[in-house]
């Protein structure tokens, strides 16, 4: 298991692994009630670690000293519900079954489409993790690793310095991708997106992300 620090050079002499998300493609995104559907975040972990109260919780490949902004996507609305809800807190204990109602009343859910085509690191399975000399720690391990994921997100932008961001197989819906876009190449003139649901009242949250009863 690579839990380690990143090398300074890419492992593989091809490069990583390259997906393109072509003009059209439809991504469902969490978010805070206040924020823009296609606003992009610059919080740096290392803020959010501190003091998740006031800045939420940290994410998996965030920057950790606010060095670009990031947006997180999702392939399906229930994969960005698992992504952005289902935590260590929550999934800690093999018992529980409730999301506690204040993790989700200031949150929105937004459909955003792509503008043009998105080019992404490909970390989903095998083919893409051992690109970047990785294996599935890296997309599915807990928050105590994420301040050595983000060090790994960090290398290997700078191994892909073309990418516009990194895709992989969501950690609690490993059947969809979830992905990350960066700032640097102006995505946010490539995509679109409108608030579809605010979860004030989410008594129905499973009826309507399609989870099931």
């Amino acid at each position: 298991m690579p839990r380690r620090r990143p090398p300074r050079d890419c492992p593989s002499a091809d490069g990583p692994k390259i997906e393109v998300l072509r003009r059209g493609t439809v991504l469902w995104r969490i978010h805070a009630d206040g924020r823009g559907p296609t606003e992009f975040r610059s919080t740096a972990a290392e803020q959010k670690r501190s003091d998740p109260v006031t800045h939420g919780n940290e994410g998996r490949f965030d920057c950790q000293r606010g060095e670009y902004a990031y947006l997180y996507l999702a392939e399906t609305q229930a994969a960005a519900f698992a992504e952005a809800f289902l935590r260590d807190d929550v999934v800690q204990d093999p018992g529980a079954r409730f999301l506690r109602r204040d993790k989700v009343t200031r949150a929105a859910l937004s459909r955003i489409e792509l503008t043009a085509a998105v080019t992404l690191v490909d970390l989903r399975g095998a083919a893409g993790l051992t690109r970047v000399g990785q294996d599935s720690w890296l997309t599915s391990s807990e928050e105590v690793d994420y301040p050595l994921t983000q060090l790994w997100a960090a290398a290997i932008r700078r191994w892909a310095p073309a990418a516009d961001g990194l895709c992989w197989m969501a950690k609690r819906d490993n059947l969809h991708l979830a992905a990350m876009v960066f700032d640097d190449h102006d995505p946010g003139l490539r995509i679109r997106g409108e608030v579809v649901r605010r979860f004030a009242e989410p008594s129905d949250l499973r009826r309507r992300l399609g989870l099931g009863s």
